[in-house]
């Protein structure tokens, strides 16, 4: 689980409709800033938003909660090309 929590300063993870910028904290050792995470927070974000919304207002005031992504891992190339040189040697 992700909490976020909107930021008073710039962050690193933005709102993709409004700009907002926010906090992310992990919880149970979860890394907050990887590739898919930030995509399931993007989603999260744009789900907050009406089609004709664009006001920050759309997010919760304060800290709220993110559900990690749960799928299948991504193909990762350099994982697969590790594996096959840790093969070869």
């Amino acid at each position: 689980m992700l909490v976020c929590q909107p930021a008073k300063l710039s962050s690193k993870v933005r709102c993709p409709i409004c700009g907002q910028d926010f906090l992310i904290y992990a919880e149970n050792g979860v890394p907050a800033a990887d590739t898919m995470s930030r995509r399931v927070i993007e989603h999260a974000l744009r789900t907050h938003h009406t089609p004709h919304s664009t006001a920050r207002s759309a997010h919760p005031g304060s800290t709220f909660h993110i559900p990690n992504w749960s799928g299948t891992q991504p193909f990762l190339a350099s994982a697969a090309i590790s594996d096959l040189l840790d093969g070869a040697i």
